[in-house]
């Protein structure tokens, strides 16, 4: 007589040795779904990083103030020196007057030190001049301007001290947006400001130096900065 015989507790009497049941695996799961928030973080990671970047170079790109108007003046030996004739190079132009009993001389002294930064990395005279045009052309003789930039040490393969006619000088001042006027007794006022010129000739910048006295005004350290943004 034969019997049969059927486990229970399994379907179809299989069952495991130790009579332990069988778990099943679960799924596996597509990469894209295991790794699709963290690739999502990144990647709004990289778009974070690069809004952050345009909008820096936003906030450092100068603007545009216009062509710097051309003119042809004298400097201290003689030789005519026309704004053109320096275009290759970022140029600071300063409008002064050696007699200034205030701003001339400190904001003169900080040019001087813009002047020594780029000498130490062999850029002044070959990429970077400054133009220091009197408004005070009679007195401000060849001599008394020669006298007056070495007074600071100024290196004259970069730095230009320029003279012409005193009217023609006012008007040039206030197509560079400055004021330069003089009065009933012969005294001279200007406005103390820099202005930041690019490679092709183009106003970039007005600064306002230090030696103004107002807040937050450009120390050598950012006038050096301004002119490198330019190079």
């Amino acid at each position: 007589m034969s019997q049969e015989f059927e486990s229970a507790g399994t379907p179809g009497g299989a069952q495991p040795s130790g009579g332990v049941p069988l778990t099943p695996k679960p799924p596996v799961k597509p990469w894209y779904v295991r790794y699709g928030f963290s690739l999502a973080l990144f990647a709004l990671l990289l778009v974070l990083i690069a809004w952050l970047l345009i909008r820096q170079q936003q906030a450092d790109k100068l603007p545009d103030l216009g062509a710097a108007p051309d003119f042809t003046y004298q400097d201290i030996d003689g030789k005519e020196v026309s704004m053109s004739s320096l275009d290759g190079k970022v140029r600071l132009v300063y409008f002064f007057f050696s007699n200034c009993p205030d701003v001339c001389p400190p904001t003169t002294f900080m040019l001087s030190q813009v002047q020594k930064k780029f000498q130490e990395e062999g850029q002044f005279g070959k990429n970077v001049d400054i133009v220091s045009i009197t408004i005070d052309p009679v007195r401000d003789t060849p001599e008394v301007l020669r006298a007056f930039g070495d007074k600071f040490e100024a290196d004259y393969a970069g730095w230009k001290f320029l003279r012409g006619d005193e009217a023609e000088t006012a008007d040039l001042a206030s197509k560079y947006g400055l004021l330069a006027v003089k009065d009933a007794d012969g005294f001279f006022s200007h406005a103390n400001l820099i202005v930041l010129v690019d490679k092709k000739g183009r106003m970039r910048e007005q600064i306002l130096p230090e030696s103004s006295g107002i807040p937050n005004s450009a120390t050598a350290e950012d006038v050096y900065e301004k002119v490198k943004k330019l190079l």
